[in-house]
């Protein structure tokens, strides 16, 4: 087969947090509730004119013709989480992280590659449990009647991508309303920075530069190379003046604020204020080694 070149919408769909259901169900109990719900968002998928490209683990990709049919099955397959797989009383709570793009892709042999695959796949890592994220590649390439509710949340930067990716929330409960809530506005009243200091490294975490992410990979602004640390570790943010470490790992990260108790943080977020450190996939210690890099001081200004 040829290859191809066409403009397509892509989704990524990631079932959250999935070392917990096999951690609680056993690897077979696990392996089949986790292939219902790939099964599950398949249906979906061909249910609004999409096609499965294939299955990674426990994510599925598809591709759309229509952008507006992309959010339209990234809506069902949210609603059908709740619906039909939480709803059973023997089953752990289980969520689905969900990115959209559109963008040019190279079709080969049924499978798809490219710049917006990899822009896709950072777009659903950034993406929360029960949250679908959209590129504004994705927003601008809906019809004028979409009835879709969005809101702007933040600037990212993929790998070997230039520039930044600004993205949205899909808001998947309402579907009555349109709107796009663009809070770089409201950023722009706003002064405070946040320095982050590593080595001899510092980067200011501001309006113009609101996200910042931590990991193993290059990829990253700030890279830490040791086992321990995830590939995209940690995102450190500024939203409209409140700054948020947003976990992403498996081991996950500790903040020990100057003035209040340290916290703890895996698969989720929390604010920041004044001075501390954060360490990513290790507690700090008393007898800590100087030569270790995994440690962030922080100080808002």
């Amino acid at each position: 087969m040829t290859q191809q070149t066409r403009q397509l919408t892509i989704l990524f769909a990631d079932i959250s947090n999935s070392s917990n259901i096999y951690e609680l169900l056993g690897n077979q109990a696990a392996q089949e509730t986790v292939g219902r719900i790939l099964n599950l968002l398949s249906d979906l998928t061909d249910k609004f004119e999409g096609k499965v490209i294939k299955t990674v683990g426990d994510a599925i990709i598809a591709t759309f013709q229509s952008t507006d049919n992309s959010i339209e099955a990234a809506k069902s397959m949210q609603l059908a989480m709740t619906d039909e797989i939480s709803d059973n009383s023997d089953l752990p709570q289980i969520n689905i992280h969900i990115g959209i793009h559109h963008g040019s892709v190279v079709i080969d042999n049924e499978d798809i590659f490219g710049d917006a695959v990899n822009v896709t796949a950072r777009v659903v890592d950034y993406a929360n449990p029960r949250q679908i994220v959209a590129t504004r590649a994705a927003i601008e390439n809906l019809p004028r009647d979409s009835s879709h509710f969005t809101k702007y949340i933040t600037k990212i930067t993929a790998k070997n991508i230039s520039g930044e990716l600004e993205l949205f929330e899909i808001i998947f409960e309402d579907q009555n309303t349109t709107m796009v809530i663009d809070c770089r506005k409201l950023s722009d009243a706003l002064c405070s920075s946040l320095y982050l200091m590593r080595g001899g490294q510092v980067i200011v975490v501001d309006v113009q530069k609101p996200v910042v992410s931590v990991g193993r990979e290059d990829f990253n602004d700030i890279a830490i190379q040791y086992s321990w640390i995830s590939r995209t570790h940690a995102y450190i943010e500024n939203r409209n003046g409140v700054f948020m470490v947003k976990d992403k790992s498996t081991n996950g990260t500790f903040i020990y604020p100057q003035d209040a108790d340290p916290v703890y943080i895996n698969k989720g977020e929390h604010p920041i204020a004044g001075k501390g450190l954060i360490i990513f996939g290790r507690e700090k210690e008393s007898n800590m080694d100087s030569a270790l890099t995994d440690t962030i001081e922080y100080d808002i200004k």
